[in-house]
């Protein structure tokens, strides 16, 4: 393992972090009822809510994982991303309107609206399970980073320390403080992300030549392909209708994002946020496109201080560790572990919250009403004990080698399918019964883990180190049976659980489309 930062580096991230705190523990203010908590009063800016939104999705895995995907490849995944920008347009003008109608705590009390308390749990509980393991490969993604920068081969370690800081800020501060901290700490990705650039550009060798004169640099910067194939993930159509349909899933139905726009003050404000990010999210990709590339182009050129690590993954730490210079790796490693606590402290807040609205709180209110001091207490028990859970799946996931950006994007495609599925049904359609869409959104998810196990079937090396083991001791029997399953890339993944559940939902009729249920505040909304 590498020496690690310098004593001078490690003062200034040390510094950043107590920086940050301080920001967000001044920011929490006076907590006082769960909407000051997951909703901040409904008082934050749109352009704060905005920036929350890029930095909370923008974690050490697009850190990390960008810039490896085109050290490998190329830039193609500007098809993916515009089909998030694309989607965000959909969801500003469609779905945000729809939550604005009464003064929800979380999305889930739409469904409930709709379909009933039933389907609210089950959507509550999907979006658990589909966050919780989305965010424990953040959270690995950020330890790599981390354990890079100690020179320590003990990751479990550093995932146990970087979790528990996270949740006492966390714990303390509420939505607020997250979004407020959030601006921060996307500042300082951003600023990372083009030290790294520039220094590279400012000490590449000149006996290299120049950087986009090097042989075969033209195929490193292609965006567009053409292909067709459902198995391939490179096509153009594949990009751009599963990014959109990704994008949909993750920020009109993935509470950790959402609640962004629900902290706005009105639906003109709700909306703004969501295509500021729209506008925000392709140069900053862009960026980290770039960077990667100029990472093979260090390489090319024999300037790297370090050979090239089998996994990927741990290029650009090593980077930032060895090559920059005291000083700047300091600034570049906080803003990685900004990504890092950004994701993380979101992700904490929005688990506490659908855990507390569509869980707790409908239930025990069948006894009676509880007080708000009452459901604050179950909301920072909450934020306790999913840091818990979070921190023990990323050290299941230790040992992967897949690439972490494909890898945290598979995972979202697991549960989020029938979340969106559901969603479509109650916004655009009157389609729809509590018992068929609940059905759609529970058949969704084994059809896109068939797809996700054959995947791992035939490259074990990509699947969490925890099943690894087990993949590879597989009869030959199971293993032909599973990989005789169709081959279908995973931007398809998402599509496929969406139109599951959609499809089946649609099954059903309402009796009632407008009937209204618990989760809403008797106070509306702001009208456009």
């Amino acid at each position: 393992m590498q020496a690690g930062l310098s004593i001078i580096d490690w003062s200034l991230v040390a510094l950043f972090l107590l920086g940050v705190g301080a920001v967000g523990f001044r920011a929490s203010g006076n907590q006082s009822s769960t909407r000051d908590y997951f909703l901040g009063g409904r008082s934050i800016p749109w352009w704060a809510a905005s920036l929350s939104i890029i930095a909370t999705e923008t974690s050490a895995v697009t850190f990390i994982g960008i810039p490896a995907f085109a050290f490998k490849n190329d830039w193609s995944l500007l098809q993916l991303f515009t089909g998030f920008a694309i989607g965000r347009i959909f969801l500003a003008f469609i779905f945000v309107k729809a939550f604005y109608k009464r003064e929800y705590i979380t999305v889930y009390g739409l469904l409930a609206d709709r379909f009933g308390e039933r389907t609210r749990l089950l959507s509550a509980l999907l979006f658990l399970a589909g966050r919780v393991v989305a965010s424990a490969v953040r959270l690995y993604a950020g330890c790599l980073a981390v354990r890079i920068a100690l020179g320590t081969d003990s990751i479990e370690t550093v995932i146990i320390a970087l979790g528990l800081f996270g949740a006492a800020f966390t714990l303390k501060g509420g939505i607020k403080s997250v979004v407020w901290t959030d601006v921060i700490l996307g500042i300082t990705l951003l600023a990372g992300c083009l030290v790294s650039c520039a220094w590279i550009l400012a000490a590449f060798p000149a006996e290299a030549g120049p950087i986009f004169d090097l042989e075969g640099i033209s195929s490193r910067l292609s965006i567009i392909h053409l292909e067709t194939s459902i198995s391939d993930n490179k096509g153009l159509f594949a990009g751009l209708l599963g990014g959109m349909v990704l994008t949909l899933a993750t920020h009109g139905t993935d509470q950790d994002i959402a609640q962004r726009m629900l902290t706005c003050r009105d639906v003109r404000s709700g909306r703004l946020s969501v295509l500021g990010s729209a506008v925000l999210i392709l140069p900053l990709v862009t960026l980290f496109l770039l960077l990667g590339t100029l990472l093979w182009a260090w390489h090319e050129a024999g300037a790297a201080g370090y050979p090239l690590p089998q996994d990927k993954n741990e290029l650009l730490p090593l980077f930032i560790v060895t090559d920059l210079p005291s000083g700047l790796a300091g600034l570049v490693m906080a803003g990685l572990l900004a990504a890092a606590l950004s994701s993380f402290t979101s992700v904490l807040n929005a688990l506490s919250a659908t855990t507390v609205a569509d869980v707790y709180r409908p239930l025990v209110q069948k006894n009676g009403e509880r007080p708000e001091a009452h459901y604050m207490k179950i909301s920072r028990l909450a934020t306790f004990l999913w840091t818990f859970l979070l921190i023990g799946l990323a050290i299941a996931f230790v040992g992967s080698r897949d690439n972490i950006f494909n890898t945290a994007i598979n995972v979202l495609s697991y549960f989020y399918g029938g979340l969106l599925g559901a969603f479509l049904l109650a916004i655009l359609t009157r389609r729809g019964s509590g018992f068929s869409v609940m059905t759609g959104m529970i058949a969704s998810v084994p059809v896109v883990l068939l797809l996700q196990l054959r995947q791992f079937t035939e490259k074990p090396e990509d699947a969490p180190g925890l099943l690894q083991g087990m993949l590879e001791n597989l009869s030959d029997g199971t293993r032909e049976s599973i990989l005789s399953l169709p081959e279908i890339g995973s931007r398809w993944w998402i599509i496929i659980g969406t139109l599951t559940c959609f499809l089946i939902g649609c099954l059903g009729k309402s009796k009632n489309p407008s009937v209204e249920s618990g989760n809403s505040y008797s106070s509306e909304a702001e009208a456009d």
